[in-house]
């Protein structure tokens, strides 16, 4: 059984990472022959935290290789598509699988659909609006990160599973920072994670950052945007590394997934959550994002819906400690029952068995 996975990223790419990389191993235990062949590559996702931009060769390099990998893609028994073949692009791609009758699994973790149904330029909306849609019509099954992308996807294919995005929790130390090494009197460490690029969602949250401050203290650690430093704030903003984000993670008390108040946060797959939680933090998040799938209210965190909510709720862990500890605790325990990959890995093997043998996905039991 050989199957290609054609991701936007190569592993430093959160999102590749979690919903491809993390399975392979577990799929080739499995005697599934896996290839991935990734659209971008490290140096890309480099130059994009750097706020550098790539030359056009490189762009007409990289689509090109993808271009003839496709082309090969009728040789294995099923083709995983994680979000887009060609970003911006018609879907002649994916129609050549189709003629072909090649097996798409399509992995959709984000809403890429609004950047061409709500593009502000007319042209991408004419060309590409249907773009997904298709794709999904066109697919054998369809894996949906959240509740929310799983009904958007449901319209178009009745193949369509939720299929969140999951982590590996013996990875994650459940022991509270303040208990490795904190001093008692030390102020508690919220924490975000994050890069340059969704630095955004926590821009807009400052004001209420700012007011909690003001009732009581905390450290804000930072991680995957180092040049991040608002006023007002004891602000401590390191680099992200795979090796290191473990550790970093460790330092806090209390995980944040604020989100802006836009239709393309409801894409989001909370992986910020899964991450606090396996490291036994309790969280707050903003409703979007698939934290209304993943928070449980006065159980392992908090939803927040107004700025009122921040303050309220971030200020009132900041000074119960045990009720961050209560938390955090039920948090790892969820994440390992619902959110895990020993969980998650069987499922996927189950997707892609069940793909290449051509029994109904339907059938299959979780």
């Amino acid at each position: 059984m050989r199957v290609i996975f054609f991701t936007k990223y190569p592993r430093l790419g959160p999102s590749s990472r979690y919903r491809v990389f993390q399975y392979i191993p577990w799929l080739e235990g499995k005697g599934i022959e896996c290839k991935v062949r990734a659209l971008h590559s490290d140096g890309y996702l480099r130059s994009i935290f750097a706020g550098r931009r790539k030359s056009c060769w490189y762009y007409m390099r990289r689509f090109l290789g993808r271009i003839l990998d496709v082309l090969g893609a009728p040789s294995y028994d099923a083709v995983f598509i994680q979000k887009e073949l060609l970003p911006y692009n018609p879907p002649f791609l994916e129609f050549f699988l189709k003629i072909f009758r090649v097996k798409i699994i399509y992995d959709l973790d984000d809403a890429i659909y609004l950047y061409y149904s709500e593009s502000n330029n007319p042209l991408v909306r004419a060309l590409l609006r249907n773009k997904i849609p298709l794709v999904l019509g066109w697919s054998y099954v369809v894996l949906a990160g959240n509740s929310h992308l799983a009904a958007y996807a449901s319209r178009y294919n009745r193949n369509t599973k939720r299929f969140p995005t999951v982590i590996n929790p013996a990875r994650y130390s459940s022991i509270p920072a303040r208990e490795k090494d904190q001093p008692a009197s030390a102020a508690p460490v919220v924490g975000w994670i994050g890069s340059p690029e969704t630095l955004i969602h926590l821009h807009l949250h400052e004001d209420v950052l700012r007011e909690v401050y003001r009732k009581a203290k905390f450290r804000l650690l930072v991680i995957g945007a180092p040049h991040y430093n608002p006023s007002e704030l004891e602000v401590e903003a390191v680099p992200w590394s795979e090796d290191g984000e473990v550790s970093e993670l460790a330092r806090c008390d209390i995980g944040i997934m604020p989100l802006a108040l836009h239709k393309l946060a409801a894409g989001k797959c909370g992986l910020k959550l899964l991450q606090y939680m396996a490291a036994g933090k309790p969280v707050i998040s903003s409703p979007e994002g698939g934290a209304e799938d993943i928070v449980v209210e006065d159980k392992n965190g908090y939803i927040a819906r107004t700025g009122e909510e921040w303050v309220e709720r971030l200020t009132g862990l900041l000074l119960d400690p045990d009720r961050r500890r209560r938390l955090g605790r039920e948090g790892r325990r969820w994440v390992e029952e619902c959110y895990s990959l020993p969980q998650w890995g069987p499922r996927m093997v189950d997707i892609i068995r069940s793909t290449v043998e051509d029994s109904p996905g339907g059938d299959i039991r979780w």
